[in-house]
């Protein structure tokens, strides 16, 4: 397991552990996270991929909860 493997395995890790509603506030961390991966040429793991596009739609819902209908 190499370092950058460690690094999000507890970035996965914390997000898991923090509420659903505020979770989505882990992005930035995530995406620095996969853009290490893509700098490495070794591609990046789908389950990473997968927890990026669920905090993206989830982002996008918890801005869209507080606009006045």
């Amino acid at each position: 397991m190499t370092e950058l493997d460690t690094t999000a395995q507890a970035i996965v890790s914390e997000i898991a552990a923090t509420d659903p509603v505020t979770r989505h506030q882990h992005l930035d961390k995530l995406h620095e996270v996969i853009s290490r991966y893509a700098l490495t040429g070794n591609g990046i793991p789908v389950r990473l991929r997968q927890l990026q596009e669920d905090l993206t739609n989830e982002a996008i819902e918890a801005r869209f909860d507080n606009l006045p209908v």
